[in-house]
């Protein structure tokens, strides 16, 4: 997929609205960083450390919690993605926002796609990240890779969705998140 490809179907689509999030949520924000590769566009993710208390190894976007000093859910998602794969705020453009998501571990999440420069580096801080990688855009998006499972978790249905990655599975809200991006500018 490509830059003006994404950016016809995400722009041309009205976004979904946000549904009812519990008060007692705890605000985040995520970044899906989008690199142009030659082969069209590319979406950075990172693999959790492994000694980290919460998701140890799982495929994730770099993003986290609002903290006091954060003046919007889409700083905290630059903030955090600087901090966690030392990419430079000011080589980010934004593309636009997701639908929020409230999350098991009682998050609502917010979910921010943007254009990074072809001169971005990233390091890995590895107090929070293992790994830092990239997947063709247009691979993550297709809905015939998404799996889609129904199972019962504190008496209520929940659907998961799992992305499976050169031997690797995206899943929980990383995968949902996808799931929401690729039925929202799907053709």
């Amino acid at each position: 997929m490509t830059r003006a490809e994404l950016l016809a179907r995400f722009n041309l689509l009205p976004p979904l609205s946000d549904p009812f999030l519990p008060a007692h949520a705890q605000a985040a924000a995520v970044l899906l960083p989008l690199l142009e590769g030659a082969g069209g566009l590319e979406l950075v993710l990172t693999r959790r450390s492994r000694h980290l208390r919460h998701h140890p190894g799982q495929v994730s976007f770099p993003g986290g919690r609002v903290e006091e000093t954060d003046i919007s859910l889409w700083h905290t998602a630059l903030r955090e993605s600087e901090e966690e794969i030392g990419l430079d705020p000011a080589l980010c453009q934004p593309l636009g926002r997701l639908r929020a998501q409230y999350t098991v571990s009682g998050f609502a999440l917010t979910p921010f796609v943007g254009l990074v420069d072809a001169s971005a580096r990233f390091t890995a801080n590895p107090a929070e990240v293992e790994e830092v990688f990239h997947v063709p855009l247009e691979y993550v998006l297709d809905l015939r890779r998404h799996h889609l499972f129904t199972l019962r978790r504190r008496g209520r249905l929940h659907t998961v969705c799992f992305i499976p990655w050169q031997g690797v599975w995206v899943w929980g809200i990383t995968a949902a998140v996808l799931h929401q991006f690729a039925l929202q500018v799907a053709r």
